[in-house]
Formats: structure tokens, C-alpha cells, sequence
């Protein structure tokens, strides 16, 4: 009888030892360590919001590209409740049809410089940055960019200002 029982003991402890073994193998295998985790979204410089309340704008960056070249970029949510109608967003920030879609009356003010920079335009006079004409969906976000001349100084604030929103002050130029 003793024998059984030290028997069954043993074979318990041998399970165990077993099934630890595996939950370690698993959780160290190099498929468990490649899975995608979902990338969070970058934390914002500014934020506002549009005169209707259900846009949210944030600056996710404002860095230079050159010496004499910054981008912006703005992530846009439409923070509506599920089953909204979606934000027509291809005249929001450009008034003028030849600029839909994109962000080209934004602007950034240098105030310490007493200046305004509007968005850069390439030869045929269309803004550099994102073109995104379809209407933002109830909870969905998407981030729009575009390029401007750079402010003086290696630590320059702007303030970005968005048509229809607060302005946002302060915005750090990043390297």
C-alpha cells in the first residue's frame, strides 16, 4: 500500500515537472517572443479640439527634416459616438478644392519672430504633405502630415493653428 502510494506521488511530480517544462518552452519560443504587439499611439505634443466637439487634433510631431524644413504631423479622431455619421474631412483643413483632402491651412506662428509659416508647395503649387479625402468613421483615427519652413533658433516654439480649432501653443521643433 505504501508502495502505491509513493508511486502515485511520484507520477504527480512528474506531471507537474513536465507540464512546467512546456508553459517555459512556450513562453520562450521565438514565435511567442515575434508576435506583433499592437504599437500604442504616440503620446501627443498638443492637443484640441474642433468647434464641433467630436474632432479631436493632436500634434504627434513637429521635427525637422533639414535645416531649413519641418514636418508636422497631426493624428485626427473623431471621437463621436459609434453609429455617427462619419466627418467629411476633405475641405476641414483647406477651404480651396484644388487642396482637398489635405492640411494646407494649417499654419505655424513663430512669436518670438513675429512670423507665420504656411505649408510648403512643390512646382505645380499642390501642398507637400498627406491627401486624405475620406470621411473619418466614429472612433477612427488617422494621422495627416505636411512640411513647412523651418523657424530660426535650434529651440524654437510655434504655435499651430488648425481652421475651426483652439490654437495650440507652445509646440517644441524637435531635431
Amino acid at each position: 500500500m505504501w508502495l502505491a502510494a509513493g508511486l502515485g506521488v511520484v507520477l504527480v511530480v512528474i506531471t507537474v515537472i513536465v507540464a512546467l517544462r512546456r508553459a517555459s518552452s512556450v513562453a520562450q519560443s521565438p514565435a511567442a517572443a515575434d508576435a506583433p504587439r499592437p504599437t500604442p499611439a504616440p503620446v501627443a505634443v498638443a492637443e484640441t479640439t474642433g468647434e464641433e466637439g467630436t474632432l479631436s487634433i493632436a500634434v504627434v510631431s513637429l521635427g525637422r527634416v533639414s535645416s531649413d524644413i519641418v514636418e508636422l504631423r497631426l493624428a485626427v479622431a473623431n471621437t463621436a459616438a459609434s453609429g455617427s455619421p462619419p466627418l467629411d474631412l476633405s475641405q476641414r483643413f483647406s477651404a480651396d478644392v484644388p487642396d482637398s483632402g489635405t492640411i494646407a491651412e494649417v499654419y505655424l506662428a513663430d512669436q518670438a519672430h513675429q512670423q507665420k509659416f504656411f505649408v510648403l508647395r512643390d512646382a505645380a503649387n499642390a501642398p507637400l504633405g498627406s491627401r486624405d479625402v475620406a470621411p473619418l468613421r466614429a472612433g477612427e483615427r488617422r494621422v495627416l502630415w505636411a512640411r513647412y519652413p523651418a523657424p530660426a533658433g535650434h529651440d524654437a516654439e510655434v504655435v499651430v493653428h488648425v481652421p475651426h480649432a483652439e490654437p495650440m501653443p507652445n509646440v517644441p521643433v524637435g531635431r
